[in-house]
């Protein structure tokens, strides 16, 4: 087959499969696979939007790297988006753009569960299936021409158009999913990804028997999208268990992840509509509990997060911070919740005082923390109670710089009112 596709193609050849070894032809060249997932990348954030949380984008990025790094196209420039969606899917399209939902973020409860999704999205670009997709669907003429253009000849207009229409049917494509085989080949692959990136393959297994149980519970509706392009679970979790039984992880110090992971998703938006609030300008505005706070100029709204009722930044700085809301006891004045919330969060206290602002009484707090993606914080903490409702804020920057913040955390803790 590989001489025959020389003889017709120019611009083809015979390669090994990164993941497979096996020599293939390759009718798409790498450039042109790269600017075929562009233009998908462009259409799918077009269709769905991006979920734009600086916090978690860069998470995924940063563990999505962190396997790429360890897979079969490790030199090609992978690129990780989430997809403003509830919608629960994960897929990857040609060039190594990989795309996971806001929905399916939401569902999983462990970073190695999200490093098992990624790995098998990885694994698709790495064995090159989303190519041999579009190939098979695609005449010899246009393979030719998409073939031409990393040589240059073809850089103007048309091949401009001809990318476009081949993503217009990859987009078309994914939604029908890879055949059974592609699928079991890219969860075996992803999960050595992900045992080589460093985390417990295990986790895949959990997320597929919980996948199992929903199906049973709640039907396939639910998670039709991801369910539709993927075998059987029960085939999924078979052989996953077959390959990590050959693998002896359980000799091997590997990450889990679930507090991590767990921290991470109060940045999705899990609150009701009447508990989200809104913003207006530099206010947040929370009516069902008379809840506002203001932020200086130069400062920026996040989005919002599951737990938090507002997350804030400095635009060009370190500077970061956030306002959360939890039920306690009839008896918990500020003092005992911030204890209780510093013991949690394990930072390591600086000093505190009661204070009176002018959402109440309550306890001011300086510690030492780490931040939700790690790195070493100076806080400072106001806690106030009202009935069974605790509230706490958050401000927060890097020790070093801590001092150039007293100003602006002052002004966003004065802000805060609770009528």
């Amino acid at each position: 087959m590989c001489a025959a596709a020389a003889g017709i193609f120019l611009f083809s050849g015979c390669f090994r499969n990164p993941v497979t070894h096996r020599r293939e032809a390759k009718l798409i060249s790498e450039e042109a696979e790269r600017r075929i997932g562009q233009e998908s990348q462009s259409r799918l954030i077009e269709e769905y939007g991006e979920f734009k949380s600086p916090v978690m984008r860069e998470y995924v990025a940063a563990l999505g790297n962190k396997l790429a790094a360890v897979s079969d196209r490790a030199r090609l420039p992978f690129e990780f988006t989430i997809l403003d969606t509830d919608m629960i899917n994960a897929f990857a399209v040609p060039g190594g753009y990989i795309f996971v939902t806001r929905g399916l973020l939401e569902e999983l409860t462990a970073e190695a569960e999200l490093a098992a999704v990624l790995g098998h999205e990885i694994a698709h670009v790495c064995a090159w299936h989303s190519v041999n997709m579009i190939e098979k669907q695609m005449g010899y003429g246009t393979l030719a021409a998409l073939g031409a253009i990393v040589s240059g000849i073809q850089l103007g207009p048309e091949a401009m158009v001809m990318v476009a229409q081949t993503a217009d049917l990859f987009t078309s494509l994914y939604l029908l999913g890879y055949s059974r085989d592609y699928e079991l080949e890219a969860d075996r692959v992803g999960l050595r990804y992900a045992i080589s990136a460093g985390y417990d393959p295990r986790s895949a297994i959990t997320f597929f028997e919980k996948l199992r149980e929903l199906e049973k519970q709640e039907g396939e509706d639910k998670w039709e999208p991801y369910l539709r392009s993927h075998p059987p679970t029960e085939d999924r979790i078979k052989q996953a268990d077959a390959y990590i039984g050959r693998m002896n992880v359980s000799d091997r110090d590997l990450t889990e992840g679930v507090e991590k992971y767990q921290d991470l998703k109060d940045y999705l938006p899990h609150l009701s509509p009447e508990e989200k609030g809104r913003t207006e300008g530099q206010k947040f505005i929370q009516p069902a509990w008379k809840v506002s706070l203001e932020i200086p100029g130069g400062w920026v709204w996040e989005g919002r997060s599951r737990s938090a009722l507002a997350v804030f930044r400095e635009a060009r700085g370190g500077g970061w911070g956030e306002l959360r809301r939890r039920l306690i006891g009839p008896r918990s004045d500020a003092t005992l919740f911030a204890k209780r919330v510093a013991g949690e969060k394990k930072w390591t206290f600086i000093q505190g005082r009661s204070v009176l602002y002018p959402s109440g009484y309550g306890y001011l707090g300086q510690y030492y923390g780490a931040g939700t993606l790690g790195g070493y914080f100076q806080l400072r903490v106001l806690f106030v109670t009202r009935g069974t409702e605790g509230y706490y804020l958050v401000c927060a920057a890097p020790p070093e710089k801590f001092a150039n913040y007293l100003i602006p955390f002052e002004q966003i803790l004065r802000s805060f009112r609770l009528e």
